[in-house]
């Protein structure tokens, strides 16, 4: 009769859910979606608090529309103005059609606004601006330092 070794295995899960199955042969995952506001799963989720006009709005400064989405998620993750100035100078470095001189004009902030919404202090226009002047700059500095 042989006798094995037992070996020892480790394994380290932070975070996400996860199953480990050493015997399966194959695993299958379903999304299923539904088009009313529960999404399928009995709970209503709260739906952003923008319209579709404030996109097209919004859209007439970008001038790439897939990025359109992108620069949403971006300023609806800011908390801060700091961090809403810091966006929009990375907007403007990344989209040719924006320019330093455009997005610093009250109408291009006042199209940002009902995206802003983890900003609680500060969403003032001339906040906002101080901010994206500030952001830019360091930019432009960083830049040179290349």
């Amino acid at each position: 009769m042989e006798e094995y070794a037992l070996s020892t295995v480790t394994i380290n899960i932070h975070g996400g859910n996860v199953q480990i199955l050493p015997n399966a042969t194959k695993a299958e995952q379903h999304f299923h979606f539904a088009s009313d506001e529960t999404h399928g799963c009995g709970r209503s989720f709260p739906t952003h608090s923008w319209t579709e006009e404030d996109e097209t709005r919004l859209s007439f400064y970008v001038g790439n529309k897939e990025e359109l989405s992108t620069y949403i998620a971006t300023l609806t993750a800011c908390k801060t103005a700091r961090e809403v100035g810091e966006a929009v100078a990375r907007m403007c470095a990344d989209d040719p059609k924006l320019t330093q001189e455009q997005v610093v004009k009250e109408k291009f902030i006042a199209v940002l606004l009902p995206f802003l919404t983890g900003v609680g202090k500060g969403k003032g226009i001339d906040n906002l601006r101080l901010h994206i002047n500030d952001a830019w700059a360091a930019y432009k500095k960083g830049r040179q330092k290349k």
